[in-house]
């Protein structure tokens, strides 16, 4: 069964996301601390992340997990639509990125998940 990580500072979206992925078939974990879910992200084989969190972003997520060598595969979530140039600077920066808009969590999030995972 895959393990699935949730960053999201929202404990009732984190709490729904996992329900959903658990429903789905997979185990899914989610911290509201992103730097805890840092320590934590090797025993994972992906990573949902929130990009919008107030005391550490997304993005800074994304350069600490660059900068330690951290290679799990990632979904960006983001309940604003992020404008193309933002989306496509992310993508530059970090290749492999998919981003799901948070208005449209269960299908797109279920096959972005399949899709990363190589289901």
């Amino acid at each position: 069964m895959k393990k699935i990580l949730i960053i999201e500072d929202e404990p009732d979206v984190a709490r729904s996301i996992k329900m959903y992925l658990e429903k789905s078939g997979y185990q899914a974990t989610y911290t509201l601390d992103p730097m805890e879910g840092l320590e934590r992200l090797k025993d994972f084989d992906l990573l949902l992340l929130d990009l919008i969190m107030p005391k550490v972003s997304g993005r800074a997520v994304l350069r600490e997990m660059k900068s330690r060598g951290i290679r799990t595969p990632i979904i960006v979530l983001s309940a604003i639509g992020l404008p193309v140039t933002v989306g496509e600077e992310l993508v530059r920066e970090f290749p492999g990125l998919i981003f799901v808009p948070k208005t449209a969590l269960h299908s797109e999030l279920l096959n972005a998940i399949k899709k990363t995972l190589g289901e």
